[in-house]
């Protein structure tokens, strides 16, 4: 058995680990708990690389070791672990054995019973089978000439049609099967009069050159109640500058020609412009004067000001040209009054830019006249409705011209075809082809009814037949439905598997779907093994992307396959199948249900973590007692964030990971005092139990951080992430407030 790892480095997260004196070695049964991102997967790929004995390509340099209990070590190196026979479920398995898609795959080979009888009765059988196939291939192929006569004719009429109507893009024998179709019983309805016939290819043959192209309708996108807002929001306010002149604030042009002249008297004793002296004591009262705070400040007007310039607005570029002849008095009317409406809101921008301009040269004077500027939405929007229902007006016309010649156009062409049904005889020959198709199918019967006996035998026979069995077997116990099955193909002479749902290819399979039918193809797998008992086994989250039921389901397979009475009379299962199990999930439910499998006779199980402790590397320790204390991970969230808010000493490896921890716990608070619909976001239910501004509040830090790159953003954000401490303070106190739920709640924390 396995008894350890020792190192891993430059593998995935785990950068540089090496195993501390503090953790277990490992036991028969294994059980390993870590979040999302934390390194579980590369643990299993770990183990693969030991199961192929080939290193991982993706992680060329990595490092590793691993030792038995024998005291035998296995390595990056040294691949071959004292042979030990490793058996590795993860995403990778999936992806290198099992195609979800509907393409085949190579099966599980379990052994069947041969016999010589049913070799001779398959024989027998196709015998049988092959004189059906003649005989259904030849009323096929009667069927297959009458419909070639037909074809071969709408492939003439279709090149007749094209030449006489000047059609430019492509008509052949495909576009005109449907109309052949559909006519074909009522074809005589379809026939023009000579009279009729030349003035419908008059309109189908029509030039283009007056037709307009369509246009589209002009979109804009204006708010100058929001433009004023933003402007309002800066230019009121007097922000609280760290040092100021009195004299600077009470001339800002001053203030701005001093601030320019910095640069320049940077180690000069004297004034550039006066000559006299230059205090070092004056010198540092100017610069503390434009602070950052000032500088800051600026900034923020200086952007503002781009922001406005960027929400001005384009006029519309149509010309007469564009538009019919008729239209051109509205167009130019409508044209000009939106015009006129657009330059009057790009002036009311440009003042807006104008009062923020001001403030930026006079930072310390607050500005609370707009009274100058004119919103003029109303009128900007009915002259954009006005433009706009002209351009709809104009493309009514194309439509029109199109649709008169495209009508022409369809009923030349089923004149045409009502034509050749006549010449040809068509419905004659169809009636025939029908004789022999009402044949068919009885043959059909026949063949298919031979083929599944052939199939039954086969299956008494053939390895891949009985893995088919059990594998169907697994797929049903995890799914509950019989609807998707294992069939077996023949491609090149081999038998391979294919997925089914019901009698067709199983593709689009939902997430679930695909993680029962990967696992049941594992398990099936493992029974190719001669001694299970020899097989050390490694499981990565078998329960990714189900539901709660089969997360059940899951738990009481793995138990009915990995564990068994060591006599009837036993109450529990004790003998453990496998030689070791390795069991991994980011679940908590399902980390609870594996809490309840039974340690094996002998031997014991053990419980362990992966955290992920920065950027760049994750550990394997024992698993806390905190997480080992609760069934619910509710309650284990609370822990955390309960004492984090407690402590006086917040450590950074706690505060890496409490940001995603808040997020779900507020997700569950929520949820469960506000069930609604399954549509709501945790957003949705926190503002409506606490309000949008406490709900903003506690929420923005958390929605920032709780991300998988979370760890460089509070590098960049070291601000932001000192508000985490005030913001779960806040969370605790809107917690408190529900008192008897928190008094439950901080009744179970294990201080």
């Amino acid at each position: 058995m396995i008894k350890k790892i020792t190192l891993i480095k430059n593998f995935g997260v785990f950068n540089s680990y090496r195993r501390t004196g503090d953790i277990q070695d490992f036991a028969k049964v294994n059980i390993i708990y870590g979040w999302n991102y934390s390194g579980k997967t590369t643990i299993s790929r770990i183990f693969q690389c030991l199961e192929n004995q080939v290193k991982n390509s993706h992680y060329a340099d990595c490092e590793f070791e691993i030792e038995d209990y024998a005291g035998n070590k296995g390595n990056h190196q040294n691949l071959n672990l004292d042979n030990l026979d490793i058996k590795v479920f993860n995403s990778d398995f999936i992806r290198d054995n099992i195609h979800l898609e509907g393409e085949s795959f190579n099966p599980v080979l379990l052994l069947g019973e041969e016999t010589k009888k049913a070799e001779d009765e398959i024989a027998e059988k196709e015998a049988k089978l092959l004189k059906i196939r003649r005989i259904s291939q030849h009323l096929n192929r009667e069927c297959l000439a009458l419909d070639n006569q037909i074809l071969s004719g709408l492939t003439q009429l279709a090149s007749q049609i094209k030449d006489t109507l000047q059609i430019v893009q492509a008509f052949t024998r495909t576009h005109l099967k449907p109309i052949f179709d559909s006519i074909k019983n009522s074809h005589q309805n379809y026939y023009l009069t000579d009279e009729q016939l030349i003035e419908i290819i008059k309109k189908a043959t029509a030039t283009e050159a007056d037709k307009l192209l369509r246009k589209d309708e002009f979109n804009i996108s204006f708010s100058l109640p929001e433009e004023v807002t933003l402007t309002e929001n800066l230019l009121t306010v007097i922000p609280a500058f760290s040092n100021t002149v009195q004299y600077f604030v009470e001339n800002p042009e001053v203030a701005n020609w001093a601030e320019q002249g910095i640069v320049i008297h940077e180690g000069k004793q004297d004034c550039e412009f006066c000559g006299n002296s230059l205090s070092a004591e004056r010198f540092a009262e100017i610069i503390a004067h434009f602070s950052a705070d000032l500088k800051n400040h600026k900034n923020d007007l200086e952007n503002l000001i781009e922001n406005m310039r960027l929400r001005k607005l384009d006029e519309p570029n149509l010309q007469k040209s564009d538009i019919y002849k008729e239209l051109w008095t509205d167009f130019v009317e409508n044209d000009q009054s939106l015009k006129k409406e657009i330059k009057h809101y790009n002036k009311q921008v440009e003042k807006l830019i104008s009062l923020i301009d001001k403030k930026k040269q006079n930072p310390f004077e607050p500005i609370k006249d707009f009274s100058s500027i004119e919103d003029n939405e109303k009128t900007l929007l009915e002259a954009l409705k006005n433009y706009n229902q002209l351009i709809v007006s104009n493309n009514s016309r194309t439509d029109e011209f199109e649709r008169t010649k495209m009508d022409a156009i369809e009923k030349y062409k089923k004149h045409s075809t009502a034509k050749f049904i006549d010449e040809l005889d068509v419905l004659k020959k169809e009636i025939k082809a029908k004789t022999y198709r009402e044949k068919e199918p009885q043959f059909i019967i026949l063949q298919e009814s031979v083929e599944s006996e052939i199939a039954d035998l086969e299956s008494t026979i053939s390895k891949a037949h009985k893995g088919k069995e059990k594998l169907n077997e697994f797929i049903q116990k995890f799914l509950g439905r019989d609807e998707i099955k294992v069939v077996i193909v023949n491609e090149d002479d081999k038998e391979r598997f294919r997925l089914k749902r019901n009698e067709s290819k199983a593709v689009n399979l939902s997430e679930g779907e695909k993680t029962a039918i990967a696992f049941s193809f594992f398990l099936t797998k493992l029974l190719e093994n001669s001694d299970l008992s020899k097989t050390i086994v490694y499981i990565d989250d078998p329960i990714s992307s189900l539901d709660s039921n089969h997360i059940f389901q899951v738990n009481a397979l793995l138990k009915e396959f990995f564990f068994r009475k060591e006599n009837p009379d036993d109450k529990n299962p004790t003998i453990l199948n496998c030689l070791q199990l390795f069991l991994s999930t980011h679940n908590f439910d399902f980390f609870g249900l594996l809490r309840e499998l039974p340690k094996p006779k002998d031997s014991n199980k053990f419980y362990y973590y992966v955290r992920r402790i920065n950027e760049n590397e994750s550990i394997l320790e024992k698993l806390p007692k905190s997480i080992e204390h609760y069934s619910s991970e509710y309650h284990y969230l609370f822990e955390l964030i309960y004492k984090f808010n407690k402590s006086d000493i917040k450590d950074f490896d706690t505060l890496m990971g409490l940001p995603n921890a808040v997020r779900r716990f507020v997700e569950l608070y929520t949820y469960s005092r506000i069930p609604g619909n399954t549509s709501m976001t945790v957003d949705n239910r926190a503002e409506k139990l606490w309000g949008t501004e406490k709900a903003k509040r506690i929420l923005k830090v958390f929605h920032y951080f709780s991300h998988s790159n979370n760890i460089e953003r509070m590098l960049r954000n070291s601000d932001l992430m000192c508000d985490i401490e005030v913001a779960v303070q806040d969370l605790m106190k809107l917690i408190a407030e529900d008192s008897n739920h928190f008094e439950e709640l901080e009744r179970n924390v294990t201080i």
